[in-house]
């Protein structure tokens, strides 16, 4: 699936040499939607690469750029970060997880990662009950079997 581009200005161009290391993984607290509104306010100081919800993929932020996603600038170097459409009593849907399993796999493929020790929770990297519906483990084991 191709992202739809989705303007934000809350970003830092490359990434100071660093390389790609770690997928993180996001959860929207909300509908794509609310991540659309969120990253297109210049004010509110952050983004993310890509967002998932509601059978599509936006893109935010070119990887050759750093997203201000979790909370550690250094992490935003390394990594990619992901929003999944979900909230804390609502789970991402089957089509998110589809969309999220499609994208990961091919940001492996790309930058060689291992999808079991290099897709991480955003809760790894800051004191964040983030990507709280989001079954880790479940895109983990869907990317490594593809691989």
């Amino acid at each position: 699936m191709q992202p739809i581009w989705k303007h934000t200005e809350n970003y830092t161009g490359g990434r100071g040499g660093t390389a790609v290391d770690r997928i993180v993984i996001h959860y929207i607290v909300g509908t794509l939607a609310a991540a659309d509104a969120t990253f297109a306010n210049s004010s509110s100081g952050v983004s993310a690469h890509y967002g998932i919800g509601e059978g599509a993929l936006h893109q935010y932020v070119s990887e050759m750029n750093t997203a201000w996603h979790a909370g550690d600038f250094p992490m935003n170097q390394r990594s990619i970060g992901i929003e999944h459409s979900a909230d804390p009593d609502r789970a991402p849907s089957s089509s998110t997880y589809d969309i999220s399993i499609d994208l990961c796999t091919q940001i492996c493929r790309d930058y060689d990662l291992d999808p079991q020790t290099q897709i991480i929770p955003h809760h790894w990297v800051v004191a964040t009950a983030c990507p709280g519906t989001v079954d880790l483990q479940r895109i983990r084991d869907a990317v490594a079997a593809r691989l």
